[in-house]
């Protein structure tokens, strides 16, 4: 019997301080592990996870879902975004400018030799995957990709695997980002948790303030492919490793 699959954002966090750190991670669901509200200390990383804080938790590029949800004071040495910080401050937290989600660093510690095998790669969030791999199913040169995974290799690879990627998955753009390929963020239904913050959050950190998610039906992505690539912002290179080295200098999990 495999592995149980998980969504990648998830996993990731375990991978990359794992990877950063040298050291096995135990990665658990917040609040379902029983230290998980004593004396021990915890680790939240990439993700809209900050509401999962307690007065343990030690927080390195989390954010926020939504405006609703209250905030533990925590030991914040990094957030996702300006959005993110701007709450915590409202909620008399104290929270350092330092900002980017950790999924920017995989490039740097996983590398692999890839030959492009798709024109362009659809990432849904998780809610909408079967929908869009029913609809897209039959085109070429095309690449549905499904972030519920047990392999965060394997599932990077199929996204490195892609000349431009389409996602309602942040972490599917954040990815495509830190690997310098074009993506474009969409909504394809209404089926995503929280308000979109999250996405706003990200995009102001990579220099796009304002950033509201669009919806797209699929019918108009299928038409409208290259114009939504013309149209969308793309992150400068020197903007993403000024985050990465931010990300970098207040890391938590270096000498572990």
């Amino acid at each position: 019997m495999g592995k149980q699959k998980e969504n990648y954002g998830d996993l990731l966090s375990k991978y990359l301080v794992e990877k950063i750190s040298g050291k096995k991670v135990n990665w658990v669901q917040p609040k379902k592990m029983p230290w998980y509200s004593s004396s021990k200390k915890n680790y939240l990383a990439a993700g809209s996870i900050i509401h999962h804080a307690n007065k343990n938790s030690i927080v390195w590029g989390s954010g926020i879902i939504d405006h609703e949800q209250e905030i533990a004071v925590a030991d914040f040495r990094a957030v996702r975004g300006p959005e993110t910080r701007k709450y915590l401050l409202g909620k008399g937290c104290h929270c350092p400018e330092v900002y980017g989600d950790p999924a920017l660093l995989l490039s740097d510690y996983f590398k692999p030799q890839i030959n492009k095998r798709f024109k362009l790669g659809i990432i849904p969030h998780y809610n909408d995957f079967k929908e869009i791999k029913n609809h897209w199913k039959d085109q070429d040169g095309v690449s549905i990709i499904d972030m519920m995974t047990d392999n965060i290799e394997k599932t990077t690879v199929e996204i490195l695997e892609c000349e431009k990627i389409i996602s309602s998955s942040l972490h599917g753009v954040i990815v495509a980002h830190a690997y310098g390929i074009p993506a474009v963020c969409v909504q394809f239904s209404d089926k995503v948790f929280g308000n979109g913050i999250k996405y706003t959050d990200y995009y102001a950190s990579i220099g796009f303030d304002g950033f509201v998610q669009t919806n797209r039906d699929i019918l108009s992505i299928v038409c409208e492919t290259e114009k939504l690539f013309v149209d969308a912002f793309q992150p400068e290179e020197e903007k993403i490793q000024e985050l990465k080295k931010s990300l970098l200098k207040v890391c938590p999990f270096k000498k572990l």
